[in-house]
């Protein structure tokens, strides 16, 4: 059996800004409209596989999380940053930029790509949402735009 959540129909987005040290165009600071998407497989008990509420309910908490805010990897491999004060340092390549501290979240990912963000926000959802022993596996992906993304699938209980 399988649970789908359109996240661009039911409201789980958000409005984020990154760049991608090292590529061309996506080294620019630029920003997406992001929607998650969720996948989840199993077997249904009594009738049901998962409550659509708890799930969206948790997903939506994370979009806000990061909604309008400049995403910045915790990761320094490839971008250098440091918290002074209430503003966060942060340098890449020959580029230097000073941010207010409060409109930027730093997430523990090695760059802020859509691959990157699907991976942080299943590791999320683990985090928050115990699945019972019916769901086999569980699917996030997050797209920079309907139409493209990037999917992590996690195979919970016996499918490990």
């Amino acid at each position: 059996m399988l649970l789908e959540i359109d996240g661009w129909k039911v409201g789980l987005k958000f409005s984020a800004s990154h760049f991608i040290p090292s590529h061309h165009k996506c080294s620019r600071l630029h920003g997406h409209d992001y929607g998650v998407r969720l996948r989840i497989f199993g077997e249904t008990k009594d009738h049901i596989l998962y409550d659509f509420v708890e799930l969206k309910n948790e997903v939506r908490s994370l979009c806000e999380e990061l909604d309008h805010k400049l995403l910045i990897p915790k990761s320094k491999k490839y971008i250098r940053h440091h918290i002074k004060d209430d503003r966060i340092y942060v340098s890449f390549e020959d580029k230097h930029y000073v941010f207010p501290k409060g409109d930027v979240t730093i997430i523990p990912v090695n760059l802020i790509t859509a691959e990157e963000l699907a991976r942080y926000f299943s590791k999320k959802v683990l985090e928050r949402i115990r699945f019972p022993e019916n769901v086999k596996g569980i699917e996030i992906c997050v797209d920079e735009g309907p139409g493209q993304g990037a999917c992590n699938y996690i195979p919970l209980g016996d499918e490990k």
